[in-house]
């Protein structure tokens, strides 16, 4: 064949030049987790249509989301012994994974309550969350860095929330307040999600992720099931596919192989994201205050991200 590289002397490649080590696989190995946490972004940012789509309640939405990605990972998991969890960390594994399950019915409950793009927002308080929690953890005190990030933080939350005047008679600060606490619990669990990829193949990590709300909410899918339309239905699972199953693997697929703070901040792609469906799809509008607001909580969510990135 005209152009063929030919190999003298029967020694073999050298270094680096057998298959899946040259230049061109060194590309695509930096730049797969890039395009996996920006396909990650792209889909959760789709989470919104979804539950304020169908004619499902949180709970049920809930089952939908955790029970088929739980179901699709569940043989994998049993082939490797992991069905019970793995020594040395079993408890910390279903510890997260219960406080998971009341994450994501609080996240559900945020999107049917609020705006999509408040929501996506607000979801992204989990860095400056984790911060603290790390802080805690490593008994490192909170130093005027880390007091100007939690106030940037708080600041953008106060701020988007101005021309509600914080009555909780409207549901949308109801809504802003699931997040808030939805946005909490994940930055303490990411951090147990991130040590067990360590050590643990991402569909594993899957099935922790989703193992205890999946096996908790499917109760209620099946109970609404009869009084929903059944394309609810086919769209629910292809939310679970879609989101649950391919979204959050892409995320702890990109979450194995990046730096901390490389992986962060191109997971704020969501937020554009985000901010986008709602305004194309939902015809929502952002007042002067909510822009504000979200460049304080991006300020601080990423500025909480290099914190944690040179402890």
């Amino acid at each position: 064949m005209s152009g063929a590289v030919k190999i003298s002397g029967g020694a073999g490649p050298g270094p680096g030049t057998g298959p899946g080590t040259g230049p061109g696989a060194g590309v695509w190995t930096q730049a797969l987790p890039v395009l996996a946490i920006l396909g990650a972004g792209a889909l959760g940012a789709s989470s919104g249509l979804y539950i304020k789509g169908l004619g499902f309640s949180s709970l049920a939405m809930s089952s939908l989301r955790m029970t088929v990605p739980f179901l699709i990972v569940l043989p994998s998991v049993i082939r490797h012994g992991l069905l019970f969890g793995k020594p040395g960390i079993s408890g910390r594994l279903f510890a997260a994974s219960a406080l998971n399950a009341v994450r994501m019915y609080l996240f559900i409950l945020a999107f049917k309550l609020t705006k999509l793009g408040n929501a996506v927002v607000l979801l992204y308080l989990w860095p400056v969350f984790a911060l603290v929690f790390d802080s805690a953890r490593l008994k490192r005190p909170l130093n005027r860095a880390r007091l100007a990030v939690l106030f940037l933080a708080s600041a953008g939350v106060v701020v988007m929330n101005l021309h509600r005047n914080f009555s909780l008679e409207g549901s949308g600060l109801l809504g802003s307040l699931a997040m808030i606490l939805s946005s909490l619990i994940f930055g303490a669990i990411a951090i147990v999600f991130k040590d067990a990829l360590a050590i643990m193949k991402e569909t594993d990590t899957l099935y922790f992720e989703n193992a205890v709300g999946g096996l908790v909410f499917f109760p209620f899918l099946l109970a609404e099931i009869p009084s929903v339309p059944l394309v609810h239905l086919g769209i629910g699972i292809v939310y679970g596919i879609a989101v649950g199953a391919l979204g959050f693997g892409l995320f702890f697929y990109a979450m194995k192989r990046l730096p901390l703070f490389k992986y962060s901040a191109l997971s704020y792609t969501e937020i554009p994201f985000g901010l986008l469906i709602g305004m194309i799809f939902l015809g929502e509008a952002m007042t002067l205050n909510q822009g504000i607001g979200v460049v304080l909580i991006l300020a601080g969510s990423f500025l909480a991200m290099r914190l944690r990135a040179v402890q």
